[in-house]
């Protein structure tokens, strides 16, 4: 019997959750698999061989290259009462996937510093405008922030893919955006935060680490393992887990719950207490919780980060609090409770200014373009004739006003990091420049993977092409099996029938009917669904 038959039975023999767990390792679409023939014929290509044979462990590879029946390798679809010789063939072939590996430097404070630059980059959203490049941010944008945390512009980029992986951010009309997911990401202790990146790349073979090279380790446990499809090889040092090649002791842990609370026990303990200074600096002497680092980012900007940190508060950065629904008096509050004092004399000066001026430079936002406007109309002249907005394409349309048919969080942040202290407003309100016109992705209202399944199981048509019948029912006249067939009557109702293929002619199935003993030839144009047995 061919491994094609063979898989084919095996298959109808599962549960369709079973099934289901089996063909969600598939690397290739199934939608076009319209019957369990289809589906073994996948699943024996040499394609999905590789994926599954690469996951085998030491001992289970070898059972294969042997040509060993084991429970497991039949449980991956490898194996039936023999082992399938296409997989032996490729087990015996195949070779380690050369892996080039991830030496970023990693210890008990890579967790820390990672935290703050996702929280840099989160903020970093809603106040810039940052582009999306294939790479993630711009280089320049990369290399402002490292520069805050004394890190490459490579190890900001890293850690934004790693907010991308956990869904903190997404790209919004050609723009990264903070996710609905990135903002609660914000209000998370320091576990649950590091629990929220570190799980989408906890995607790790069975396997018990101890302190020395991890891809030693894990090859060999699985002597074939891609190496490169491991995320958590690629951004364990971020996290704290690796040190280039070497594992740290939380790796070494039981399960990730675990492993996270040893990272957290680990960090430096971090303290609320301010020191803000008349220069208009705030001044963190101890590391930063994520509460206050919160806190600070809402109305300051950050200017260098690590076990102490400095921000400075502007004109700009007190207007983002007002525009994001702060009130200027919790500003005041916040710092005065955690620096024990009053505020200096220039600070006391800046929040009278910034309540004096905000939303004297207003950003409209229209249906066909976007309206700058101020009743200072020397400010309105200035913005036109500054060369580095040209670009904008900001017109003169009437005193006090500039157009453009750019859209208006382009402007409004293009103006902001020219130093305007510009708002948004649409309707008479203002707009947070925080984005929440989210794209709501479509409800899911069932498994798709696991309907498949169930169908292919059932025999129900899977948008059988008669074509597909007609190969279904040569197979099984072939291999001398019995089909069983779901046929739609004259009266357009469906009935059932199992047969014995005896010959096909004129478009004709004969057939022996095992439940009547008796002959019976049916019109292949009214099968609509064909199950081998």
């Amino acid at each position: 019997m061919s491994s094609l038959l063979e898989l084919s039975k095996d298959l109808a023999t599962r549960s369709a959750d079973e099934l289901r767990e089996l063909v969600s390792k598939s690397a290739s679409a199934t939608q076009g698999c319209n019957d369990l023939l289809d589906l073994s014929r996948l699943l024996l290509s040499r394609r999905e061989l590789e994926i599954r044979i690469r996951s085998l462990s030491a001992k289970e590879l070898a059972n294969l290259r042997n040509s060993k029946p084991s429970k497991f390798l039949k449980q991956l679809a490898l194996s039936g009462d023999q082992v399938f010789e296409e997989a032996v063939a490729l087990a015996q072939e195949l070779e380690p996937i050369p892996h080039k590996p991830n030496l970023s430097h990693g210890n008990s404070l890579s967790a820390y510093e990672t935290m703050l630059c996702i929280t840099e980059l989160l903020f970093a959203c809603e106040r810039h405008w940052l582009g999306v490049i294939r790479a993630g941010i711009r280089s320049q944008d990369a290399k402002e922030i490292a520069l805050k945390l004394k890190v490459t512009p490579k190890e900001v980029q890293q850690r934004f893919q790693l907010a991308m992986r956990a869904g903190l951010v997404t790209s919004q009309h050609e723009r990264w955006v903070a996710t609905e997911a990135g903002l609660s990401w914000l209000e998370l202790d320091r576990e649950q935060a590091w629990l929220a990146l570190a799980t989408p790349l906890w995607k790790l073979p069975e396997i018990s680490f101890t302190k020395g090279n991890v891809s030693e380790q894990l090859l060999s446990a699985y002597p074939l393992i891609d190496l490169g499809s491991l995320e958590l090889l690629e951004f364990g040092a971020f996290l704290g887990l690796l040190d280039g090649e070497d594992v740290l002791a939380p790796l070494t842990k039981s399960d990730l719950a675990s492993s996270a609370k040893a990272v957290i026990k680990e960090l430096p303990k971090a303290e609320e207490r301010l020191i803000v200074q008349g220069d208009l600096s705030i001044i963190c002497p101890g590391p930063l919780s994520p509460a206050l680092h919160r806190q600070l980012d809402s109305f300051a900007d950050s200017e260098d980060l690590g076990l102490a940190a400095r921000f400075r508060i502007s004109n700009l950065t007190l207007s983002h609090a007002l525009e994001i629904g702060m009130q200027l008096t919790d500003v005041e509050a916040v710092l005065k409770k955690l620096s024990g004092k009053e505020l200096p004399q220039p600070v006391q000066y800046l929040f009278e200014e910034v309540k004096k001026r905000f939303g004297q430079l207003k950003v409209l936002i229209g249906e066909t373009g976007t309206i700058v406007e101020s009743s200072d109309t020397i400010l309105i002249t200035q913005i036109a004739n500054e060369s580095k907005l040209a670009g904008l394409m900001l017109k003169p349309i009437a005193q006090g006003q500039l157009a453009s048919r750019l859209d208006a969080e382009l402007i409004y942040f293009n103006l902001r990091d020219a130093g305007y202290q510009a708002v948004m407003f649409a309707n008479g309100k203002v707009v947070s420049p925080r984005f929440r016109n989210f794209q709501a992705a479509p409800e899911k209202t069932g498994d798709d993977l696991l309907e498949l399944c169930e169908k292919l199981l059932s025999g129900t048509n899977v948008e059988m092409q008669e074509n597909d019948i007609l190969r279904q029912l040569q197979f099984a006249l072939k291999n001398k099996l019995l089909v069983k067939l779901r046929v739609e009557l004259q009266d357009g109702s469906e009935q059932e029938f199992e047969l014995a293929p005896l010959g096909i002619s004129a478009n004709r199935l004969r057939g022996k009917d095992t439940e009547k003993e008796a002959e019976r030839t049916l019109p292949i144009s009214r099968i609509r669904g064909v199950l081998l047995v």
